[in-house]
């Protein structure tokens, strides 16, 4: 084969075998920290595909998909027993972007979680906290759980950014006193009330 031929043609298989490595008409579930990305920052719910925003960490599992018999998306979180840890990074989280920080910052944040136990070993409680990147936290809140979606609502006013923005973060976890434990959510939703405390 001639070059002026082999060439041309090298380079556009090449090109073909990258286009199809990137398939970029393919439809991709969203992924890094939840933002406002063109809504009200101050008002933000994660449900159906932006569950893939949640971040596995290193203690338990995620799974996504859609129930049977059901239509929308949840997230079961599966937890084994003897696998403790503090910081809500270390399980399964959400990133909370720059943008929703300095919303949330000095203000009431309303934290409501659409939840439900499931699977063989359904969890009694989950529990969940908030962690703003200068360390300070809500604490693990614990909720109990029933057999059908419940919302489950907690409140915490995150420090002041002092201006250095980064990330924030919400832990969320079954409660394992043995075994495992696994529960599923459907949505999370971050709403700020009121106006900014002063920052003193």
């Amino acid at each position: 084969m001639p070059d002026y031929i082999f060439f041309p043609l090298s380079v556009l298989v090449a090109s073909l075998f990258v286009f199809m490595a990137i398939d970029p008409l393919s439809e991709r579930p969203p992924s890094g920290p939840v933002s406002g990305g063109g809504r009200n920052a101050e008002d933000v719910t994660v449900r159906t595909q932006e569950l893939y925003r949640f971040v596995v960490g290193d203690v338990g599992t995620i799974d996504i998909f859609v129930p049977e018999g059901e239509t929308e998306q949840v997230i079961r979180f599966t937890r084994l027993a003897g696998r403790p840890y503090e910081d809500p990074r270390s399980g399964a989280h959400l990133v909370i972007a720059e943008d929703l920080e300095f919303a949330f910052e000095r203000r009431t944040l309303e934290v409501t979680i659409e939840a439900r136990t499931r699977g063989e070993f359904g969890a009694t409680f989950f529990e969940a906290n908030y962690k703003a990147r200068n360390d300070a936290e809500s604490g693990w809140r614990q909720f109990p759980l029933t057999a059908d979606f419940a919302p489950y609502t907690f409140t915490w006013t995150p420090p002041p950014t002092d201006g250095v923005l980064g990330y924030d973060y919400l832990g969320i976890r079954p409660v394992a006193p043995d075994k495992r434990r696994t529960f599923e959510v459907r949505s999370i939703r971050l709403r700020a009330l009121g106006e900014k405390s002063s920052a003193g």
